[in-house]
């Protein structure tokens, strides 16, 4: 597989700009170990952790998926960098338990050999090449600052488009536009602050009852 088709599958798991399929993930984490890409590298715990905590990801699977045993063994060492940077800063989820139960008992020692790596900003060797501890954290903490401002402005989208569907059950194009602006503050001409008072304070007033408020509540429940 290409790298570019690589990258184009990588984003639902993590790594900005891609985009890959659910039911591809173990396949994705593993093209990922076989890419060789120092900057995807980097980018694997992120990866790893957004398909593990979604359910995505599972070891075996992934292994038998790496037949070629240098693959297999770069995966793996990822595998134990991504562990180790979630034990550096101090990551607690019940995914990151059931990660464990993958690995060896001997193999905590090399995870605690990659977190003092971390810690000290050694440089970490895998096959052939060296990560920087650096880069690593930052990359992950950079991509989760971003997705929880993007969680954010989703959040504020949903919001906005409620409301509006909302107001438009209640009140037509017009009449909506004179009561926000009459909501805002804005200045109104004579005509809209006649119509206002006439037809749309009725509504509002309604609409800001509190025992109508509860009794809809019920009503919809």
């Amino acid at each position: 597989m290409k790298n570019t088709d690589l990258l184009q599958r990588l984003t639902k798991l993590g790594f900005p700009l891609f985009h890959v399929d659910d039911l591809q993930a173990n396949e994705t984490i593993a093209e990922l170990a076989k890419s060789h890409d120092d900057r995807l590298w980097e980018g694997f715990p992120i990866v790893l952790a957004n398909a593990s905590k979604d359910h995505l990801f599972d070891f075996d699977t992934t292994q038998t998926i790496l037949k070629n045993k240098k693959d297999y063994n770069d995966f793996y060492s990822l595998f134990l960098i991504s562990l180790a940077l979630y034990k550096h800063m101090n990551l607690k989820t019940s995914w990151i338990n059931a990660l464990y139960d993958n690995i060896k008992f001997i193999d905590e020692e090399k995870i605690d050999f990659i977190v003092a790596q971390l810690a000290t900003r050694e440089k970490i060797y895998i096959a052939e090449k060296y990560l920087e501890p650096e880069r690593l954290e930052n990359t992950f903490n950079n991509y989760f600052s971003q997705k929880t401002i993007r969680d954010k402005q989703m959040k504020m989208d949903y919001e906005e488009l409620s409301l509006e569907y909302a107001m438009s059950k209640i009140f037509t194009a017009r009449q909506k536009e004179i009561f926000l602006k009459r909501a805002h503050g804005k200045k109104m001409t004579k005509t809209e602050r006649e119509y206002y008072y006439r037809v749309i304070k009725k509504k509002a007033v309604a609409l800001a009852n509190n025992d109508l408020h509860i009794l809809a509540r019920k009503a919809i429940s």
